[in-house]
């Protein structure tokens, strides 16, 4: 594949989750029999009207309410309580299992949820609302036995390359999102149980990508909570050395261009701004308009020209278009109708259900769920809902009138030179392509370049493991250069179960 020649070289380190022995199985068989013990019914068993009364709420018409979107943040916010265990240090999703195994799944079931709640205690203005005082209680409760060796949720030491890196930053996050709420509330003996759990960040080997964004959230977080200034210059410096223009960062030195930018890259910096206005607040913010500026062409009334991997976290699409009306502190009346087109007509479509997106771009689809990805790996598609309940009142974002889309006024053919992607958008028939205009790897055999069915021996191996043996999807790595927001390549022969 070709490489940015700007970008150092670094060799991809060994990793033993992607290389699995008979002991890995073995231990992922015996997390299976322990999470699956502790997981309930499904969420929509306990109302089974729940579902139903969601898609009706955004099928009835598309406009996107702030009453809409309670329903939608109380219907996840009570889906978390529903799953939770271990007093709420833990969540036990189901759905297919992560490379890393139904414990490391349990934590990343709380995790991604953590910073959700946390906002929605910066936007209920009522301290004793019945729900903000349970997700008060949850959070506390769940913040100290997540950090504790001695309970039955303790998240464990961090380990290099670890998938509970990850999850510390959305720790670290909603730790500070709530600070007001929980932290102050702490003794110094809570506080600094928390820390030191934290502090093992500093010591950790991670893939030399996007990672480093969640090891600086932490150490931003900790600086700002425990006045600890132990931020790692060197990953900042790398993560802007991954910046190739336009708005865009390559994912890696060999990484690709993905729309995990919006929602990956810009999330990350939008926050680590947010803690420290003056980390790099010039940089952060002129390359988050740099993005929007092209990045809109990409959205439909029906679709997104979606590229890349971890397709099923795709509600989470727009957030970088949130997350810059916040730094400019003003609602962009085209990036509210984007998201509200994109989040009706998914859930139009089933994509969420059970009190989870599915895994897929619509309903289940294991075709699209990476190794990496577990049951709730896909609750990263809050983000855009994170960003509303921080700030949405404050850019008056439910006042603000929905503009056209792009595609809803004009044809239009834009080039976007820094990662040569070429946006082709007809009006006639709403429809957009994405179309790279360099091969990343021209050397793959034709017959890859479609997404592969898993075979019927490793989905009993994975049932049986708790332990996904699926293989990589990303099309982009398969040498597929072009892209529809019609989405008529996930739709075909798709397979549910």
């Amino acid at each position: 594949m070709t490489t940015d020649p700007k970008i150092r070289f670094t060799e991809r380190p060994y990793l033993a989750h992607e290389h699995p022995q008979f002991q890995d199985y073995w231990r992922a068989f015996k997390e299976r029999l322990q999470r699956s013990i502790k997981r309930k019914a499904c969420f929509s068993k306990t109302d089974p009207l729940i579902d139903k009364q969601l898609k009706q709420a955004f099928t009835q018409d598309s406009t996107f309410s702030q009453e809409k979107f309670e329903l939608l943040v109380e219907y996840f916010i009570r889906s978390f309580f529903h799953y939770a265990n271990d007093d709420y240090a833990r969540a036990d999703y189901h759905g297919y299992p992560s490379e890393q195994g139904m414990v490391s799944d349990s934590i990343e079931g709380a995790a991604r949820n953590y910073p959700l709640l946390a906002a929605y205690l910066h936007y209920q203005s009522d301290p004793s609302h019945p729900l903000f005082q349970q997700v008060q209680q949850a959070l506390s409760t769940g913040f100290l036995n997540a950090t504790n060796p001695n309970h039955s949720g303790y998240w464990g030491k961090l380990k290099s390359f670890q998938q509970t890196i990850c999850e510390s930053a959305d720790f670290a996050l909603a730790l500070w999102l709530s600070k007001a709420h929980i932290w102050q509330h702490y003794n110094a003996s809570q506080q600094q149980q928390i820390i030191d759990w934290l502090h093992q960040i500093n010591h950790v080997q991670t893939v030399d990508n996007n990672w480093h964004l969640f090891v600086l959230l932490v150490q931003l977080v900790v600086k700002d909570l425990a006045g600890i200034d132990e931020i790692n210059q060197e990953r900042y410096q790398r993560i802007k050395e991954f910046y190739v223009g336009n708005g865009w960062f390559r994912d890696g030195e060999k990484g690709n261009f993905d729309y995990y930018n919006s929602w990956g890259f810009h999330y990350g910096l939008f926050w680590l701004d947010q803690i420290d206005p003056d980390f790099d607040r010039t940089f952060i913010q002129q390359s988050a308009v740099q993005f929007c500026q092209d990045f809109h062409y990409l959205f439909a009334p029906q679709g997104f020209a979606f590229f890349g991997r971890s397709l099923p976290y795709r509600f989470a699409a727009p957030t970088a278009l949130i997350s810059t009306m916040i730094q400019q502190e003003k609602t962009n009346g085209q990036g509210k109708r984007i998201l509200s087109q994109l989040t009706h007509f998914l859930i139009q479509q089933h994509a969420i259900q059970q009190g989870n997106v599915t895994q897929g771009l619509f309903e289940t689809d294991r075709r699209l769920v990476d190794p990496y990805s577990g049951a709730a790996s896909g609750l990263w598609s809050l983000r855009p809902f994170i960003l509303l309940l921080y700030a949405g009142q404050k850019i008056h974002f439910w006042q603000t009138a929905e503009q056209p889309l792009a595609i809803e006024k004009q044809d239009y053919d834009i080039q976007i030179p820094a990662i040569n992607l070429r946006i082709i958008g007809t009006q006639a028939t709403q429809e957009i392509i994405a179309q790279f205009q360099h091969q990343q790897y021209p050397n793959l055999p034709f017959q890859q370049a479609c997404l592969q069915q898993q075979n019927g021996r490793m989905k009993i191996i994975e049932w049986l493991c708790g332990r996904s043996t699926r293989g990589k999807n990303n099309l982009l790595r398969k040498g597929v250069t072009t892209f529809s927001s019609k989405l008529s390549l996930y739709l075909s022969n798709k397979e549910k179960k």
